[in-house]
């Protein structure tokens, strides 16, 4: 990953005398709904059900390991060239992107899913129809999300929805692997970037801000002895399990969440027999962050803590800490006609559970560190996701589509 700098402030909001931006109108109403053009796309979507299921199921079954996405873009890229997007390519990062163009005087706005999966190309793969799930890896995260963008395409070009707005539409690779494909994407746009809608996680979350992430490994080492002449040697394992009691015991804020900050020690692991003392003993932290105040403060003290501890046992310590992966919230990103509109779309659906926090870890990070509005737009309900045994709600899936389609109606 590539260090950003968080930007303070959002631009582009009105402000409040205060300091604080005024928070925005949402652009949904029920008449949108009620439209000709969103009916004739929903009647479209429903028509093909059985068409938008048969497709899922055959572009999971197509490997795309993290990195290794070519198979998957050459189809991709066939399939946004049918939908009518104009400039369909295969960029140098091997992102598929095209462009629906607006009618003119509306903003830029970027509509995203990812090509790869967490699998290996030697992971076998068929996705299997078990009522209504489908079940395969890497058949929710995130190929619905393809699917998504495919069939919202087809159903508001079928509709003649006209948009305003102007949408770069991207399959981006490597977001498993930090958000490669993306942040490559952002860091040359074909014109500046308004807004972005990532799409990925499940249905009725929405993230208004990144997380910061900011784990790592701690190796402890010491000279190693047969259990015979170990007395008094600098013991790697002793130290590796004081520094995780006293890591555990650390202090770090739960609330508000927009400082909300966790720690985990993840993995252990050292020694090669049982009688003889480790030579070296490493552990895995996983630390996260809404503030990125609070991710160098948490850092710093995981340092502090383990260097204390190597210190009393004799031993000596390496540490490393990712620095890259920044948290960055937006003043009024809350608050803003994107969030609100899109917040309100769920509501009129009557998805349950929505879930609106400043904690994503989705392809709108890379919008939110350049200081863009971006927001992560759920696909389908998902089970054991990062697992062989993934599964995927297909009823949910509609539901997500409709989502879509109501978002690009009300942003125009």
């Amino acid at each position: 990953m590539i260090p950003r700098a968080a930007p303070a402030i959002l631009v582009g909001l009105a402000v409040l005398a205060s300091g604080r931006p005024v928070p925005e109108d949402s652009l949904f109403s029920p008449k949108i709904a009620d439209s000709p053009v969103v009916r004739k796309a929903f009647d479209f979507l429903e028509r093909n059900r059985p068409a938008i299921v048969a497709e899922w199921m055959a572009l999971t079954d197509i490997p795309a390991p993290s990195g290794k996405e070519t198979a998957r873009a050459a189809i991709m890229k066939k399939k946004l060239a049918a939908a009518g997007l104009s400039d369909v390519r295969i960029d140098a990062a091997g992102n598929v992107a095209g462009l629906w163009p607006g009618s003119g005087g509306g903003k830029r706005i970027v509509l995203s899913a990812h090509l790869d999966t967490v699998f290996g190309a030697s992971t076998r793969i068929k996705t299997r129809r078990v009522g209504r799930q489908l079940k395969a890896p890497g058949v929710g995260d995130d190929t619905a999300s393809l699917i998504n963008l495919l069939w919202t395409l087809r159903a508001l070009k079928a509709a003649g929805f006209e948009p305003v707005n102007s949408y770069d539409i991207v399959a981006t690779v490597a977001e498993e692997s930090g958000f490669f494909g993306m942040r490559a994407f952002l860091d040359r746009p074909p014109a500046p970037v308004d807004m972005l809608i990532a799409l990925d996680d499940d249905l009725g979350k929405v993230h208004y801000g990144a997380l910061g992430i900011g784990g790592g490994t701690i190796k402890f080492r010491g000279p190693g002895a047969h259990t015979m002449q170990s007395r008094g040697v600098p013991d790697p394992n002793l130290a590796a399990a004081l520094a995780i009691a006293r890591l555990k015991a650390l202090s770090l804020p739960a609330e508000p969440i927009e400082r909300w900050t966790v720690l985990n020690v993840g993995t252990v692991w050292g020694g090669t027999v049982p009688n003889a003392m480790s030579q070296e003993t490493s552990l895995s932290v996983d630390l996260r962050s809404a503030d990125q105040g609070e991710l160098d403060r948490a850092r710093g003290e995981i340092a502090r803590v383990v260097r204390e501890v190597a210190a009393e046992t004799g031993t000596t310590v390496e540490i490393a800490l990712n620095e890259e992966a920044r948290a960055v919230q937006l003043a009024g990103a809350r608050d803003s006609v994107l969030i609100r509109t899109l917040v309100d779309i769920l509501r009129f659906l009557d998805v349950k559970d929505i879930a609106v926090d400043p904690l994503g870890s989705t392809e709108a990070n890379a919008g939110l560190e350049r200081g863009i509005l971006s927001v992560n737009a759920g696909r389908t309900y998902g089970t054991f996701k990062h697992s062989l045994n993934e599964e995927a709600d297909i009823e949910g899936l509609y539901v997500a589509q409709r989502q879509l389609v109501l978002l690009l109606a009300s942003l125009r």
